[in-house]
């Protein structure tokens, strides 16, 4: 498909084919479109409405992105666009495996940010050769993929770079969440999200609250996971060892240091040998 004015696409499904050209695509109405063709037209990309996937690195062309919508980036490899910028009640949402090399990011007041990880997912997700400016909500899943697996460990919080900027980030993000959790609801997890100290890099910092002693975290350590939505789900591939003692007396919660508790709707994956020898309820 030659495209070299405005190729509007109101549709849902798979689109396929190539687009190439001087035009710009724009998504409209409220249906999913998947483009999973290797796209070169150099117009820009609008999504105006429904959810734009986008499975193929190349789908997008090479223009600037404007979603004022949904967009799924979901190929398992780096996605190149010149300029992306998310608009107020607007989601980018980033696909576990995928990252995003960019010229600049935006995201606008009220707009989400959503970046899924995994165990091979690599820092940083987003790069920025120019300009980054945050705003909105930025919404982690997960986060239980990048803890530190060695219980041994003595390390401070783990940190991920997020996003990486050539320049200094302007703005923050007003809120942060943890797998649609709002994350100071999500006690079972330390999670902070910050700007470094060269004012270039978004960083997560995660531990287990079962290791906040260990670790120095902020959060005193117990061993109630509690997934509060019932939507929510977390994996925890760190291997889950005695702490008892190592735990600080002055923070003392009454937790014995070798027990589990489940609690809320949501899901807990276990995925690592533990060796905790207390109780699980």
């Amino acid at each position: 498909v030659t495209d070299n004015a405005t190729l509007e696409l109101n549709t849902g499904g798979d689109f396929d084919n190539a687009i190439s050209g001087s035009g710009q695509v724009v998504k409209s109405g409220d249906k999913t479109l998947t483009l999973s063709g290797a796209n070169s037209y150099s117009g820009a990309t609008t999504i105006s409405g429904g959810t734009l996937i986008a499975v193929n690195v190349n789908a997008l062309g090479t223009g600037a992105i404007d979603n004022r919508a949904s967009l799924l980036l979901d190929a398992s490899g780096q996605f190149t666009v010149t300029d992306l910028t998310t608009e107020s009640g607007g989601n980018t949402e980033i696909g576990a495996g995928s990252t995003l090399q960019t010229t600049t990011l935006t995201q606008k007041s009220d707009s989400t940010l959503t970046i899924n990880l995994d165990s091979n997912t690599a820092d940083p997700v987003i790069h920025a050769a120019s300009q980054v400016s945050l705003a909105g909500t930025l919404d982690i899943t997960g986060v239980g993929d990048v803890l530190d697996s060695d219980p041994a460990s003595t390390d401070d919080l783990d940190t991920f770079t997020l996003i990486a900027s050539d320049t200094t980030i302007a703005g923050d993000f007003e809120k942060l969440t943890v797998a649609g959790m709002d994350a100071d609801l999500a006690d079972f997890i330390t999670v902070d999200g910050r700007i470094d100290d060269t004012g270039k890099q978004y960083e997560l910092t995660t531990a287990l609250t079962w290791y906040a002693d260990r670790d120095d975290a902020v959060t005193d350590a117990h061993g109630t996971f509690n997934l509060t939505n019932a939507d929510g789900s977390f994996a925890v591939n760190t291997v889950l060892e005695n702490v008892d003692a190592t735990l600080d007396p002055a923070n003392a919660t009454g937790w014995d240091g070798t027990s589990l508790i489940k609690q809320g709707a949501g899901t807990l994956i276990l995925n690592a040998e533990n060796t905790y020898t207390g109780g699980t309820t």
